[in-house]
């Protein structure tokens, strides 16, 4: 008898292997039906199931700006810059206040005043309206050492909106006195 060396031995033990194997396979594999089969596939149709979302109008900038006579009015959402009764500006809201008095005359003398809404009493309102005035002229002066500032605080006493309406709170008139206001002669 003749021997078998190497890889025609391998050949030859999968040859006569391959067959029982596969008989092995198929009495081992359940029987599907076409129901189950058909159940077991799901489409996917992403008509209808992608929400787009549109930012126009839900972004909401962090500044305004308007002409008062010969002065220009920054006046800064204090919402966005500053935590709830907090006079601590973040790194982002710095970069954004040093961005806005890019285009500030130079030596030009600039006003910074902070606002309050009417909540919480007059004499806490009055400290952090100081408070965030300070802090949004430290970062105007850390961009623009060259502006002369002055800071001041007043409070809820200048509403630019009614606190309340019909004797009810007005939250939206009461965010658009939660301000910071930056002054300057063009």
């Amino acid at each position: 008898m003749r021997r078998l060396h190497g890889a025609a031995a391998a050949v030859l033990v999968l040859a006569v292997l391959q067959p029982l194997s596969a008989a092995a396979a198929d009495e081992e594999l359940p029987t599907v039906s076409d129901a189950d089969l058909a159940r077991s596939i799901t489409v996917f149709r992403p008509t209808g199931s992608v929400t787009v979302f549109r930012t126009t109008g839900s972004v909401q900038p962090v500044e305004s700006e308007r002409q008062d006579g010969a002065q220009t009015v920054v006046s800064l959402d204090s919402d966005i810059l500053f935590a709830f009764g907090s006079a601590e500006l973040s790194r982002p809201a710095v970069q954004r206040v040093g961005e806005l008095v890019a285009d500030v005359p130079r030596r030009a003398a600039v006003s910074v005043t902070g606002h309050t809404d009417s909540i919480g009493d007059p004499a806490s309102n009055l400290r952090l309206s100081r408070g965030r005035a300070r802090a949004v002229a430290a970062a105007v002066s850390a961009e623009r050492p060259d502006l002369r500032l002055t800071t001041a605080g007043r409070g809820d006493t200048e509403p630019v909106a009614p606190n309340t309406r019909g004797g009810k709170d007005d939250p939206e008139g009461r965010a658009l006195n939660r301000r910071v206001e930056i002054r300057y002669a063009d």
